[in-house]
C-alpha cells in the first residue's frame, strides 16, 4: 500500500513539472484524486465482502467440527456397546482334575484342553452366543 502512495505522488510531481496551465493542472489532479478514492473505496467494500465471507466460513466449519465430534463421541459410545473388548479372558475349571486356568477368548472354540491333566473339556456356550 505505502509503494502505492509513493507511486501516486510521483504521479502527482509529474504531471505538475509537465503542465504549465495552472487550472488544467488542478483540474487534471483533482480528477486523478477523485479516481485515486473510487478505487480505493472499491477495495474497502471488496475488503468487506471477503471478511464477511470469512467469517461466514469461520462459522460453518466451527458448526461442522461441533457435528463431527458429535458424530465421533456417539460411534465411540456405540464401539462399546457393539463390541466385546478383545482381551477378554476365561476362567475355566477342569471338571477331571479341578486345575483351574485361564483361557484368551480368542482361543476358546467348543472345547480347550486342560493343560494339568490334557483332558479335552467340551465347552457349553448356551444360548448366550453362537461359536463357529
Amino acid at each position: 500500500m505505502a509503494n502505492l502512495n509513493v507511486k501516486f505522488k510521483k504521479i502527482l510531481e509529474d504531471l505538475e513539472e509537465n503542465i504549465q496551465n495552472k487550472e488544467d493542472l488542478e483540474y487534471i489532479k483533482t480528477q486523478i484524486f477523485n479516481l485515486y478514492n473510487l478505487f480505493f473505496d472499491e477495495m474497502n467494500k471488496i475488503e468487506e465482502k471477503a471478511v464477511s465471507r470469512m467469517e461466514a466460513i469461520a462459522c460453518r466449519q466451527s458448526s461442522i467440527q461441533e457435528k463431527v465430534e458429535n458424530l465421533e463421541n456417539k460411534i465411540k459410545s456405540m464401539e462399546k456397546e457393539l463390541y466385546i473388548d478383545e482381551e477378554c479372558d476365561f476362567s475355566i475349571t477342569c471338571p477331571y482334575c479341578n486345575n483351574e486356568f485361564v483361557v484368551d477368548s480368542e482361543e476358546i472354540k467348543d472345547e480347550v484342553q486342560c493343560p494339568e491333566c490334557n483332558n479335552i473339556i467340551e465347552l457349553d456356550w448356551g444360548d448366550e452366543c453362537d461359536r463357529a
